[in-house]
């Protein structure tokens, strides 16, 4: 079953997709962050590759988290720690889908939606799994040149909405401590091509993280290819089913 799914959280509706498939009982799902200026549709690759493998998951848009958000708020609003809201209320929502193993809910997420996972699961105890894909560990080094930013800056990417508000969420962070309580299995995959989230970065967070493993793929860019995505897939399905 594919349909979509939504949430009221205090009056405004996240929205995404929920890709289930045929199962008796319940089980486990993976919940698919975007990356900034995007939206959840640049996740379903995933979950259609998931989905066939038997895998459920849910895409879903941040509030404000692209140009073409399918949920409600606006993207001056948004910020680092709004999106933890998210994803946090998220997992508590989906905790609740009587087709939901709540002990088997895992974290996937893109570029920031990487960061984002990865701090949301720091700050909880009930997350097992996280899949990061060319996560954005280096937007605390991108906010250091706000006033004279880079061509790949993350700041570059919706420079009409990304003020204050997201600069001083961003600058209350300390990346590498604060996601080095995650006590889970972390799989990061980066391609060696990233320009905008060099690799070194994963690379350093694999040192920080107990239990972690990086995938470097030597002709990977910051947006996977196909062919990536299907290699992810395949090792995310075999370490789930």
């Amino acid at each position: 079953m594919i349909k979509d799914l939504a949430y009221d959280f205090n009056g405004e509706i996240i929205r995404g997709k929920l890709y289930l498939p045929k199962k008796d009982g319940k089980q486990s799902i993976v919940l698919l962050s975007h990356g900034l200026s995007l939206d959840y549709t640049i996740m379903l690759a995933y979950a259609e590759k998931l989905y066939k493998r038997g895998i459920a998951s849910f895409a879903y848009d941040f509030r404000g988290g692209g140009y073409n958000c399918h949920s409600d708020g606006k993207i001056s609003d948004m910020t680092i720690h709004s999106e933890m809201d998210d994803l946090n209320f998220v997992i508590d929502s989906v905790k609740q889908e009587d087709f939901v193993d709540e002990e088997r809910v895992y974290l996937a997420g893109h570029s920031q939606g990487g960061l984002v996972s990865s701090l949301v699961a720091a700050s909880r105890d009930d997350i097992g799994k996280i899949f990061l894909f060319a996560p954005a560990y280096e937007i605390p080094d991108d906010i250091k040149e706000k006033d004279n930013p880079s061509p790949m800056n993350v700041l570059n990417l919706m420079p009409e909405y990304l003020g204050e508000k997201y600069i001083n969420s961003v600058s209350k962070l300390n990346v590498y401590e604060d996601i080095k309580g995650f006590d889970g299995e972390v799989y990061i995959f980066h391609g060696v091509e990233d320009k905008r989230v060099p690799i070194d970065y994963s690379i350093r967070a694999d040192k920080v993280f107990k239990n972690s493993v990086v995938y470097a793929y030597e002709d990977g860019e910051h947006r996977f290819s196909d062919e990536i995505k299907e290699d992810v897939v395949d090792i995310i399905a075999d370490i789930l089913v």
